[in-house]
């Protein structure tokens, strides 16, 4: 593989991961709400489900999976309805009433298993993750590639997610983004319920 193909994939890969999506928004979520571990747990989760996306990218089932489409509705509608489900959680939720995080109440955490498995079922319920590796895998390689060029580019798609999503759990953990979200909790609660729902909505509709 050659050094202008690792550029690319490293440059798609990262754009893609960073722009906002329904990964971004959960980890946004549960930063701004729950303690660093459960946020980071979410981001494992988050982390895990791109490692599955990747084994079955590096095997060739994602071609099965992008080409079949009772597989591939499947996946989508429940992913659909996990979105809807965040969301409607996200709209229903209340103002805690603190300024950081440390002042929270325990009762307000989610158990550590949940956390996990939001960030994994958020990400690998998504259909359009699945489309978007298979994009950069047939880009980028082709049916003569060897497994060790496909190992590589799943490689730096996971180290990537690996540093990029604790990163925005440092971001939004710390006190001056805390203290300013808790003066508008209510509010941000209420946007990012909207916008799971309406990922949601767009994820069903197959936009």
């Amino acid at each position: 593989m050659t050094t202008d193909t690792l550029i690319l994939v490293i440059t798609i890969s990262f754009l893609g991961m960073i722009s906002p999506g329904p990964d971004f928004f959960l980890i946004l979520k549960n930063s701004l709400s729950y303690s660093r571990k459960i946020a980071l747990l979410s981001c494992l989760g988050v982390i895990m489900a791109i490692l599955i996306h990747m084994s079955y990218c590096v095997a060739g089932i994602a071609i099965l999976i992008a080409t079949t489409p009772i597989l591939y509705n499947g996946l989508r509608y429940a992913g659909s309805a996990y979105l809807l489900w965040l969301g409607i959680k996200a709209l229903l939720a209340k103002n805690t009433g603190t300024t950081y995080l440390s002042q929270q109440s325990n009762n307000k955490c989610i158990s550590a298993k949940t956390a996990f498995m939001q960030g994994l079922f958020c990400n690998l319920l998504n259909p359009k993750a699945t489309l978007y590796f298979l994009a950069i895998f047939t880009q980028v390689l082709n049916a003569d590639s060897s497994i060790m060029d496909k190992l590589l580019v799943a490689l730096i798609i996971w180290i990537e997610a690996v540093f990029w999503w604790p990163f925005v759990v440092y971001i939004f953990q710390t006190q001056a983004v805390q203290r300013r979200y808790f003066k508008i909790q209510i509010i941000i609660d209420k946007l990012l319920g909207i916008i799971l729902i309406t990922l949601g909505i767009k994820v069903a509709l197959g936009f």
